[in-house]
């Protein structure tokens, strides 16, 4: 039995659905992964020149930001990722709470997503809008300010870490799992890359890709990165990877499971809000009787 057939059976569902590339379409607990950010903007230092203190950039825009803990960060520019899998989601800044609102993680954003407000979609119509120009503004404004984020779950190393200061530190030689939520901006490039293998019959699983970056100008003449993804080497599929990929799928359904317990939560409270009438009017009707 193959190894990819083997993992398959384990999951109960398809390599290529697990992924997240298939063609066919209570109490908090602690738990997170290393995260990769790219950054939009470099981190400005002082260097000496000739004895003079100099400002430069050390940590140059376009670099990866590699958090593992608190006091665990570093940056790369060249890291080299291995994708295990990939989810959407809608989200959504609250200002009133100053948090993000979010839909549970999904291969695909075609149905109606349960979100964190007790809602579906984070309010946002589904279904493809034929006219634009018909959609009242205030809708127009809610669907501007939520957004399609890809999320990237897979396992990175990196030789050319720097820290904050710019200076050399240790390579991360050994994989370490991660999770990357990728820039709007970035997500053509993502789904080109994933799209080029597709073609060959290569799942991402079973290829590494060179992370780099391009520049890009904002209208008002700020700049921004923009995810690059080379190609790198194909990858075997060995058992471990079966650990590794249960392990991404625990904890995507873990961070859903959260999300569907606000959902629960907002939805109990409205209901019994709702029906406290109702069961009032039987009670009346039985007394009266």
């Amino acid at each position: 039995m193959s190894t990819e057939l083997a993992i398959q059976n384990d999951l109960g569902m398809s390599l290529a659905e697990a992924i997240g590339v298939s063609n066919t379409g209570g109490e908090t607990k602690s738990v997170s992964l290393p995260r990769v950010n790219l950054t939009h903007n470099g981190i400005m230092g002082s260097i000496e020149v000739n004895g003079k203190s100099v400002k430069t950039e050390v940590v140059p825009s376009g670099s990866y930001k590699i958090t593992q803990g608190e006091d665990n960060v570093v940056y790369s520019v060249n890291p080299s990722i291995r994708i295990f899998a990939v989810r959407q989601q809608w989200s959504k800044w609250d200002s009133s709470e100053e948090k993000m609102m979010k839909t549970v993680m999904s291969t695909d954003l075609k149905g109606d997503l349960k979100d964190s407000m007790g809602g579906f979609n984070l309010g946002r119509p589904s279904g493809y809008i034929e006219d634009w120009a018909s959609v009242p503004e205030k809708t127009k404004d809610l669907i501007r300010s939520i957004k399609r984020k890809k999320i990237v779950f897979g396992m990175l190393t990196a030789n050319d870490c720097i820290d904050e200061a710019g200076n050399p530190v240790g390579a991360i030689t050994d994989p370490v799992p991660f999770v990357c939520e990728v820039p709007p901006s970035s997500t053509k490039s993502l789904d080109g890359a994933l799209t080029a293998l597709t073609r060959k019959n290569i799942l991402p699983i079973q290829y590494t890709f060179n992370l780099a970056a391009d520049e890009d100008n904002l209208p008002n003449g700020n700049t921004y990165a923009i995810m690059k993804l080379n190609a790198g080497d194909k990858v075997d599929i060995s058992p471990e990877d079966q650990t590794t990929l249960k392990d991404f799928m625990d904890y995507i359904e873990y961070q859903n499971s959260y999300i569907l317990q606000q959902w629960e939560e907002k939805n109990k409270e409205t209901i019994s809000e709702d029906d406290a009438s109702i069961v009032a009017s039987f009670v009346n009707v039985e007394e009266a009787d």
